[in-house]
């Protein structure tokens, strides 16, 4: 797991406290125990040898990574590494300064990060604190003799041109390594069963080294699923922005293409960008010549009002809310340092943004023809039911699922066809035989308007359509 000091360190060190086997041409074996973008550190089990600098890294049982790079003398290391020296046994200092080599190196700790999101998710509370969403402010009316039997209901929606049997998407999560690519397909073949969209995580490791491309060629396997891929906001600023777009879709032969917006996570992030700086005048450039579907989604913190007003006039096609209450990629962050500073500025972020439910309220409210997409903290068919009462089109589902991949591809059908049966209980119980027809069983309390309120809409428009339920 990669531990730096703070946010801001001029000498970037990252140690792992799973430290990755090596061995040097001269040196024989040791053990990597901290990374940079220009250098590695070193324990060799033959302290007395100088290393050539000539080094395999084994990432895991089928994965090794050859480096070359020069070694110096351990001198003192900055303060993520120092503590790493003993009087004994001090490592090695190997500097990468050929910029290929670089790349190489660049590789190998994307992959580790991935990895380390993987672990982190499977085992660690990661969610907002409080867990709040703003569904348990919201309720459906329920009726005590619907004129409905289960068979008349009707979950079906449309959505970026395809028609799907559930309200459901697949949200990316995962990006790297070889369980990655286990993962990604367990998910592929249970969106395909149900009839549901799938988005993949983070193209960007395979964008930087085509050879990682097989995580995300699910297509292969399940041809006629409708899969959305995925690129970040960091990969945007360069000059080549459109073409990475278009990399990406072209990868996975993907029906749209997502753009994540992460500002709190790559903050947060040890190796993150900081320069958000042209992002929305790349959108609207990209969007012109994709030739897919351009879905935006935020990861967690909600999605502003202001930031999708920018965007529908970019001309994007879709957007998802990403709220906060579900998954806080920004705490995970902090989870993979043990660094005092980190992990309380991504403490203090972990309950940062708008409420799901709130910010697909104000969504749907000031833009009626968008697409939208409800995700974050989304955890039963009734909070799915709620999401579509209050606009979402679909609704993303992501850590739940990915646990559940995790187990097995079993365990995914077994979570959707839960979703599923939780989502039409909830219509059938409040007599809605459509989709279209649960914003009329809306109830939202007064906490909830006041919260709308509070981020700008108009105290007039509180509930108006959907009356207090009778006592």
């Amino acid at each position: 797991m990669l531990i730096r000091d703070d946010l801001t360190s001029a000498a970037p060190f990252v140690t792992l406290r799973r430290h990755l086997a090596v061995v040097d041409s001269a040196a024989g074996a040791g053990f990597v125990q901290a990374l940079a973008a220009d250098a590695l550190v070193i324990q060799f089990q033959d302290v007395g040898t100088l290393p050539s600098g000539s080094l395999t890294i084994v990432l895991d049982a089928g994965r090794s990574f050859q480096l070359e790079g020069k070694a110096h003398d351990s001198g003192p290391l900055d303060r993520t590494t120092a503590s790493l020296t003993t009087p004994s046994k001090a490592p090695a200092h190997i500097r990468i300064t050929d910029p290929r080599q670089r790349d190489i190196l660049a590789d190998l700790l994307t992959l580790i990060r991935k990895s380390q999101h993987i672990e982190i998710c499977a085992t660690t509370d990661i969610e907002a604190s409080d867990r709040y969403t703003g569904f348990s402010d919201v309720l459906l009316r329920p009726m005590a003799l619907p004129e409905l039997s289960w068979a008349d209901l009707d979950t079906s929606r449309t959505f970026l041109g395809g028609r799907f049997a559930l309200p459901l998407l697949i949200t990316g999560m995962t990006g790297g390594l070889a369980q990655g690519a286990e993962i990604n397909l367990r998910l592929a073949r249970a969106a395909a069963a149900a009839g549901i969209p799938m988005g993949v995580g983070s193209q960007r490791v395979a964008l930087d080294n085509p050879q990682h491309a097989a995580i995300f060629a699910v297509k292969k396997t399940v041809p006629d699923l409708f899969l959305i891929g995925n690129i970040g906001i960091a990969q945007l600023r360069g000059v080549d922005a459109l073409e990475l777009c278009q990399r990406a879709v072209e990868m996975i032969s993907a029906d749209a293409l997502a753009i994540h917006v992460n500002v709190l996570q790559e903050v947060v992030q040890v190796e993150g960008d900081r320069d958000f700086r042209g992002v929305l005048a790349q959108i609207a450039a990209i969007r012109e010549r994709l030739g897919v579907p351009l879905l935006i989604k935020e990861v967690g913190a909600g999605l502003d009002l202001e930031t999708a007003r920018r965007l529908q006039e970019a001309g994007v096609a879709a957007l998802d809310c990403g709220g906060k209450g579900g998954t806080s990629w920004s705490f995970i962050e902090g989870e993979r340092t043990s660094a005092a500073v980190t992990r309380a500025v991504a403490a203090t972020f972990r309950d940062w943004g708008i409420p799901t439910a709130v910010a697909m309220a104000l969504l749907r409210r000031d833009l009626p023809q968008m697409p939208l997409v409800a995700t974050g903290g989304i955890r039963d068919g009734l909070d799915v039911a709620k999401a579509v009462a209050l606009g979402a089109d679909l609704c993303g589902i992501g850590l739940p699922l990915l646990r559940a991949a995790l187990l097995s591809e079993d365990a995914v059908h077994e979570a959707l066809l839960i979703f599923a049966q939780g989502l039409k209980t909830a219509m059938l119980c409040s007599g809605a035989r459509t989709l279209h027809e649960l914003p009329r069983r809306l109830h939202q309390s007064r906490a909830f308007t006041d919260q709308l309120t509070s981020y700008g809409m108009r105290a007039s428009s509180d509930a108006v359509d959907f009356p207090p339920h009778p006592i």
